[in-house]
């Protein structure tokens, strides 16, 4: 059975090429387009959706509030945000709230497909520059903390294969995640490890025990 999703979106045009691109890899058997909040919230009452895409910067129509109103009345949709980045702490302050992906516009076709079928199976999903906002607020107050670095079980997970040799691509097929997914670990263990190249990551590995030497 395929997804149904709920697209919020008031510019016609905008939603229509995207409506054309989701059904373009199949997989969708039915997309609503709501082009204002009353209507979103309707459609929300009246039926049940795998997905809400919305760009919550849609001036005069949709905004940040609507979609921090969507995750408290409705904690278990998911929800995909499709939008230009103004202020990074108003990107914040939507993902704080439980958003499960975020996208800018433009990202490539490939990328918002992955996105909505990732998200749909209970992934998260965020593009470069979001990755980014989020890992330098992670790690700006983290400088001055002389503890040393924790890594999660799935990170040393990961950080074994890469140390390993393996690509993304592998260690996505082998972990059954998405190369997405696997991207998104290696840049935050970088970021937290502070190491520059695989071979500082693989002397790391051998350090802590994740590899023989």
């Amino acid at each position: 059975m395929g997804l149904k999703i709920l697209h919020a979106n008031a510019n016609i045009l905008m939603a229509n090429g995207l409506n054309s691109l989701i059904q373009k890899g199949g997989g969708v058997d039915k997309i609503c387009v709501c082009k204002s909040e009353k209507e979103l919230f309707d459609q929300l009452n009246s039926d049940r959706f795998d997905l809400v895409v919305i760009d919550p910067l849609a001036n005069g129509y949709f905004t940040a509030s609507t979609s921090m109103k969507i995750k408290q009345l409705y904690p278990q949709q998911k929800v995909l945000i499709i939008s230009d980045i103004e202020h990074p702490r108003e990107v914040l302050s939507i993902l704080e709230k439980g958003v499960q992906g975020y996208l800018t516009r433009q990202c490539d076709e490939d990328e918002i497909i992955h996105a909505i079928f990732a998200i749909a199976k209970g992934e998260k999903f965020y593009c470069n520059k979001v990755l980014d906002i989020i890992l330098n607020k992670q790690f700006e107050t983290e400088d001055e903390n002389c503890e040393p670095t924790v890594l999660t079980e799935r990170e040393s997970e990961i950080t074994a294969l890469i140390a390993s040799g393996l690509t993304n691509k592998e260690i996505a097929d082998q972990l059954h995640l998405s190369p997405h997914t696997v991207h998104t670990h290696r840049k935050n263990i970088i970021k937290k490890l502070g190491v520059k190249s695989v071979s500082e990551l693989t002397v790391y590995a051998m350090n802590v025990g994740l590899i023989e030497t």
